[in-house]
């Protein structure tokens, strides 16, 4: 029995695709094929029986992200209430929008909402809490310090440092989707594989490591949590470095 793993594209499916019985055969022959079971997705009818063939081909091609969002979204229609794979799907989308990236053509001005009002979108501040914490933020600055907006959200007590990485986490997705030129280390990260929700994570360890003042950076946190490689992150800073580079060129 042949065992090995078609190259893609797989020249027998080529000329059989729409061929069911072919297709099916060519399988049951022992071949490990990714556009077979691609084929088949496209020729049988029943939701649960393509997402069995896209689950089978993204099996074979872990790596392939238009096939994984492919299979994530067969998930939800079969199941919309699916959580796990909504929040992978969308996971999925900001990976597809990062990796894809080209900083001169992206938009200049970033129309994503500021983290202030995404805290008040979230229910997390009321307005008039929003204008007192731009005040103190102010205040803290006029003195010669400095501040982010979201650390004095949670020095004065207004968020915990978890609502403020989800806060950080739906700024990120925003500016994914207004297609925005990636900026902090975080989306970098995610384009190369990083579950949002790991992100989420260590960037709420980060904010509880702050506030009682131990200054660790989120990819130092990440390499402590064995969640990236360090090489995961050295792609990721060079690419940020170049990223902002290319817009003084």
């Amino acid at each position: 029995m042949n065992d090995m793993l078609c190259p893609r594209p797989c020249p027998t499916v080529a000329a059989i695709r729409r061929d069911f019985h072919a297709v099916r055969e060519h399988l049951a022959a022992g071949h490990r094929c990714v556009d077979a079971w691609l084929a088949l997705a496209d020729l049988v009818s029943v939701p649960t029986h393509r997402l069995d063939c896209l689950a089978r081909a993204s099996a074979l091609a872990p790596d392939d992200l238009e096939l994984e969002i492919a299979y994530l979204e067969q998930r939800l229609i079969v199941d919309p209430g699916d959580i796990e794979a909504s929040g992978a799907l969308r996971a999925a989308r900001v990976r597809r929008v990062l990796m894809g990236h080209k900083p001169r053509i992206f938009k200049q001005m970033d129309a994503s909402l500021t983290l202030g009002a995404i805290l008040v979108q979230m229910g997390a501040i009321t307005s008039r809490e929003l204008e007192w914490l731009l005040e103190e933020q102010a205040s803290i600055r006029r003195r010669g310090d400095q501040m982010m907006f979201g650390d004095v959200a949670v020095a004065r007590g207004k968020v915990t440092p978890e609502t403020l990485a989800r806060a950080l986490i739906v700024q990120t997705q925003q500016r994914v989707g207004n297609e925005v030129a990636p900026r902090a280390l975080g989306e970098y990260l995610i384009a190369d594989g990083l579950p949002l929700e790991r992100l989420e994570q260590a960037l709420t360890e980060q904010i509880y490591l702050r506030r009682v003042g131990r200054h660790e950076t989120l990819g130092e946190i990440l390499l402590r949590r064995r969640w990236i490689t360090r090489d995961q992150l050295e792609r990721a800073l060079t690419q940020q470095r170049q990223d902002a580079m290319s817009l003084f060129r």
